[in-house]
């Protein structure tokens, strides 16, 4: 990525433009990192999931939690997955043709406004999105619009103040951090915002829990390495010898295992009026 397209230089900003454009060794990474796994099910539950539901995947990404929302509600339901990449949008697809799940697609679409009619869904997820869009609010409103009376919205992100990762040199941790969330993310304290703007929304029975996985086997490591450290190096908040520095300190961490790392999620749900 050269000078013009960095930060605050690009026509779209750098926060939704590294979600347009990403390069085939990132693609790899999230199609590890966003896979769906059975620990994941508290994540889940609040939507009460069962057969011949409608459900929106807001942000869908490589489309494994999608499909695993299509399981779910079986053949009589359906699933849409809505996502701004192209490229996630076209592989997620194929794939869920492969999974036989002809009841789950996908859609490429900016948002907020979201592409649908008021009142399509039962049930709306939105994960680790909410921290990338231009308005929180307004996509969390959108939302709302798209559900039907009484159906069940989640909303799951993280709050960036509370991450945890043992690192050597937190003078540094701290810069590149900062560099990290104010150049890739438009809202990194969000998760402590979700409960406030389903309240705007006029949404109702609304609650919070927070789920914490500790990390202390390097699955977070090529999100790390790779992402985050490209994040670090784009926004030329810290220097390469920073970024590096950074980087191989995290690596040595986990060499002499001594890594550990932690980025709790607020999980929000919530009920519209009927």
């Amino acid at each position: 990525m050269n000078d013009s397209q960095k930060g605050e230089d690009m026509t779209t900003p750098y926060y939704k433009q590294h979600w347009i454009e990403i390069d085939t060794a990132r693609l790899s990474v999230y199609e590890s990192l966003l896979r769906y796994e059975p620990r994941m099910e508290p994540l889940l539950a609040p939507l009460e999931l069962q057969a011949g539901l409608s459900v929106l995947d807001v942000g869908s990404g490589p489309g494994s939690t999608t499909r695993e929302l299509g399981r779910r509600v079986g053949p009589t339901g359906k699933v849409v997955g809505v996502d701004i990449n192209a490229e996630f949008v076209a592989r997620a697809g194929a794939k869920a043709l492969e999974a036989g799940l002809p009841q789950v697609s996908f859609q490429q679409a900016d948002f907020p406004p979201l592409p649908f009619d008021s009142g399509t869904f039962d049930r709306v997820l939105c994960k680790n999105v909410l921290e990338y869009v231009d308005s929180a609010q307004q996509t969390i409103q959108d939302i709302a619009r798209v559900t039907q009376p009484g159906g069940v919205i989640a909303l799951i992100d993280s709050d960036w103040e509370m991450l945890a990762l043992d690192v050597s040199d937190e003078a540094l941790h701290d810069r590149v951090l900062a560099a990290i969330t104010t150049t890739a993310m438009r809202e990194p304290r969000i998760g402590r915002k979700l409960r406030r703007l389903c309240t705007l929304a006029q949404l109702q029975d609304i609650r919070v829990q927070i789920f914490a996985s500790p990390d202390v086997k390097g699955h977070a490591m090529r999100m790390l390495e790779n992402n985050w450290y490209q994040y670090a190096c784009d926004s030329g908040k810290v220097t390469q010898a920073e970024a590096d520095a950074w980087r191989e300190d995290v690596r040595l961490r986990l060499k002499n295992e001594e890594y550990c790392f932690c980025l709790p999620q607020f999980v929000v749900s919530a009920r519209k009026a009927v």
